[in-house]
């Protein structure tokens, strides 16, 4: 196996006949929103461009909504502002104003869970009980975790319901979308019944076709772990896809790369999520020690490499990286890591993609972009990252 530290010269393998087994429309099949990105956030090279998931059950800081003002996407958690506003609605639009008035640039999402019925929303006022998912065979409410009660969405005053309460948040102009979550539950084969995924298609194709001009769908689906078509039929009413889960296996990790690609290629936004991975025990208990959450940066910096490398092998436009440690929750008492824009490797000069990704050997794979070349080994979970200026001199 080729040393990932080496240049060695070995000439990349043939990537085609890998990649055609990833594809969000067959062959002769049209994109039913026409490749339409005129919405989507300003993009380009220059470096990494970063993507947020955060919430706060009050008020956040006049630092906290600079940071957040300095991604290019934001997504507003379930249990946004709460309890200082009442509401999540009023404290996702709070928080919303507040960014866009630092940056109007900013997309920002409103968080709709697909399955999981969630307090705080004032929405939840006219909740009917009738609307949830109960088993065939008892009749018993089914339940997330054994405690989240679920959606049915074969009940078409339940689908109006869910809709509605997208329409009445992207009516503000400060909401530019729409998260979904809970996508992968639709179908689940021990809670849900067999026609439930369909049903599920049904209400998103509607919300699609009544969403407003301009405002984006989109939803955590994609994800190489997942049967079939890794869920990339969902692309065709959303504009992107959240992906997680995609560290299970280094063949999960190695489709991820693709999928990102594939997305990216056919005008779907990717917004990967990863956390440090490579900390031990020792490091761990280190980070959770410290009571700064400068340092907690500082540490967690040093496990970037393996997880951003994924991501830049398979980028293309539209792509948004973040990188957290903690749970997505900007409380000031948890000192959350969330702020993908503090790592140098994020900010640092990126430039155009030279090409697609090469195949060197196994799981090793390189890319080259105008100012920087990686090069990750999946197995060993390590990726090398090469200034362009810093080869040149050597």
């Amino acid at each position: 196996m080729a040393d990932i530290n080496e240049d060695d010269g070995i000439s990349p393998a043939p990537i085609e006949a890998n990649r055609s087994k990833f594809k969000i429309f067959q062959e002769g099949e049209a994109d039913p929103l026409d490749g339409d990105t005129s919405n989507f956030p300003e993009f380009n090279f220059e470096h990494v461009r970063s993507w947020v998931a955060i919430r706060h059950a009050f008020r956040y800081s006049k630092k906290q909504i600079e940071q957040l003002a300095a991604q290019d996407v934001v997504m507003l958690e379930k249990a946004n502002g709460h309890r200082q506003y009442g509401s999540v609605e009023a404290g996702t639009l709070e928080a919303a104003q507040r960014i866009k008035q630092v940056n109007p640039k900013v997309k920002i999402l409103f968080y709709l869970n697909a399955m999981c019925h969630y307090g705080d929303y004032a929405a939840n006022k006219t909740w009917e009980e009738d609307w949830a998912l109960r088993y065939t065979d008892t009749n018993e409410l089914v339940k997330w975790r054994n405690r989240i009660i679920s959606y049915d969405h074969r009940n078409v005053d339940f689908r109006e319901w869910w809709i509605k309460r997208a329409l009445d948040m992207t009516e503000h102009e400060e909401i530019d979308g729409v998260f979904i979550d809970g996508i992968c539950k639709v179908g689940h084969r021990k809670y849900c019944p067999p026609d439930h995924a369909a049903a599920y298609i049904a209400t998103a194709n509607e919300l699609r076709s009544r969403l407003q001009p301009g405002k984006l769908l989109i939803g955590n689906a994609v994800r190489a772990a997942q049967r079939g078509d890794c869920n990339l039929k969902h692309l065709k009413y959303l504009d992107g896809s959240y992906l997680e889960g995609w560290q299970q296996s280094k063949d999960t990790i190695r489709d991820t790369v693709e999928l990102i690609s594939v997305m990216g290629k056919q005008g779907r936004m990717v917004m990967l999520t990863s956390t440090p991975m490579g900390m031990d025990e020792k490091v761990t208990a280190e980070v959770e020690k410290t009571r700064s959450l400068e340092k907690r940066y500082d540490i967690v910096e040093d496990y970037i490499d393996f997880p951003l490398g994924v991501f830049l092998l398979g980028v293309e436009k539209w792509g948004y990286f973040t990188y957290h440690y903690g749970p997505p929750d900007a409380s000031p008492q948890r000192l959350n890591v969330f702020d993908p824009t503090k790592f140098k490797k994020v900010t640092d000069k990126l430039g155009m993609p030279m090409g697609d990704y090469a195949i060197e050997d196994d799981y090793i794979l390189s890319r080259e972009f105008e100012h920087l070349k990686i090069r990750v080994d999946i197995e060993k979970q390590h990726a090398v990252f090469t200034p362009k200026d810093e080869r040149d001199e050597l």
